[in-house]
């Protein structure tokens, strides 16, 4: 399994976590017996790494977006922004730039050109601001 495919999974685990209200232990359960799908170390460090920081992450991504509150922005593009953000600070083997255009990439493979906009605006703020 690719990188990218760990962190497509994971995005898929955390969005059943969020919408389910399920732990990492049962979304994993669930997407192992019913889809079949494949999970590998690095998304179940991802999935693991995002719950145990997600009211950090949220208060990162709160602040980034001051008109959009969180509970107005979509379970999906929360998601994929708080495993980017995730991986920018806790992620030291994966490059920041890496972390914010496989962000970019997984919304272009699940969300409309105007989520994928706001996402790539969100994470360039918090990219420039942290690393530039």
């Amino acid at each position: 399994m690719t990188r990218h495919e760990s962190r497509e999974a994971a995005v898929i685990l955390l969005y059943e976590c969020e919408l389910g209200e399920f732990s990492a232990d049962e979304a994993l359960e669930i997407s192992i017996e019913a889809f079949d799908m494949e999970v590998s170390a690095v998304a179940k460090e991802n999935l693991n790494g995002v719950l145990e920081h997600k009211a950090e992450l949220d208060e990162v991504i709160a602040r980034l977006s001051p008109a959009r509150t969180l509970s107005r922005i979509s379970v999906l593009n929360l998601t994929i922004l708080r495993l980017a953000v995730y991986e920018m600070l806790y992620c030291p083997a994966v490059p920041p730039k890496a972390a914010l255009n496989e962000a970019l990439d997984i919304a272009a493979d699940f969300c409309g050109d105007s989520d994928k906009s706001f996402i790539s605006g969100l994470l360039g703020t918090f990219y420039r601001e942290r690393y530039e």
